[in-house]
């Protein structure tokens, strides 16, 4: 991927991966469990009323086949699977990075005895075109990268794919890096969307069969049309926020990164294709 772009320098690898459960999908098994005292972050804000409510979709989307709101202590196993792979060399994470807290989902990245890790969860539904709606913010922070995209439900088969909708590794967080990638050889697209993601935002893609439409608080970023769009296969929601030491040392956290640096998530809509 480009990063000047963002603002970000230092040897670029290549994007994230979630990791790769032995069955063949993007889904780790593992059994959800909140973060002890001694690792729990500071709760994320309530979000404001003031901020922006993200009505971004039109009728003829239908309703929601997924609207996840984040309530309670503990996300729903049957639609929810949390990452939870934290002696993996990129991305490595840990469950106790994952919580719900005052209606939101926090994924913290931070120093977890003493190993620097950082969580995510998947969607237990893949589907072949659609819509995916997520209202998130990240916290400031060198190190790690807020992300929502688009995986297949098997990496390769039956096509390689990937549909970063926002990929916010600038440690200020004031852009988000937009990236379809395709084929073994992993061609790549890309743009960016321009706003200041330490506050809520709503980042949408729209996946049809001849286009991809990308979002940002219901305004039109980018609409791509060209050979990278995925066609064979089913893909699902990923939230990740992803620790990128991997990348380089200047992607590493240093003497600027917060103790816990969060990705939040206020809700999350999912719609079949019209």
């Amino acid at each position: 991927m480009a990063l000047a772009a963002l603002g970000v320098t230092g040897t670029a690898g290549a994007c994230q991966q979630p990791v790769t459960a032995s069955a063949g999908t993007h889904h780790p098994v593992s059994t959800h469990r909140p973060p002890s005292a001694k690792h729990r972050a500071s709760p994320s804000p309530a979000p404001s009323p003031s901020d922006y409510p993200g009505d971004t979709t039109s009728a003829s989307w239908g309703s929601p086949v997924v609207a996840e709101n984040f309530n309670g202590t503990r996300l729903d196993p049957a639609k929810w699977v949390v990452y939870n792979s934290p002696n993996d060399r990129v991305n490595p994470r840990t469950s106790s990075a994952t919580r719900l807290s005052r209606g939101a989902l926090t994924l913290t990245g931070g120093l977890y005895g003493g190993r620097d890790l950082s969580g995510g969860i998947a969607s237990t539904l893949n589907q072949r075109y659609g819509r995916w709606e997520v209202r998130l913010k990240a916290g400031r922070g060198v190190g790690y990268s807020a992300v929502a995209l688009l995986w297949p439900e098997r990496m390769g088969h039956p096509e390689y794919a990937e549909i970063d909708f926002a990929e916010i590794i600038d440690p200020t967080r004031q852009g988000a890096g937009i990236f379809i990638h395709h084929g073994p050889a992993d061609n790549q697209a890309q743009n960016v969307a321009r706003a200041d993601f330490t506050k809520w935002h709503v980042v949408a893609v729209d996946w049809l069969p001849d286009r991809l439409t990308f979002w940002l608080d219901g305004k039109v970023v980018w609409t791509y049309r060209g050979p990278l769009i995925p066609h064979l296969g089913r893909m699902g929601l990923a939230l990740q926020n992803d620790q990128v030491c991997d990348r380089g040392p200047g992607f590493c956290r240093n003497h600027t990164t917060p103790k816990w640096v969060t990705m939040s998530v206020d809700w999350v809509k999912i719609y079949h294709a019209p």
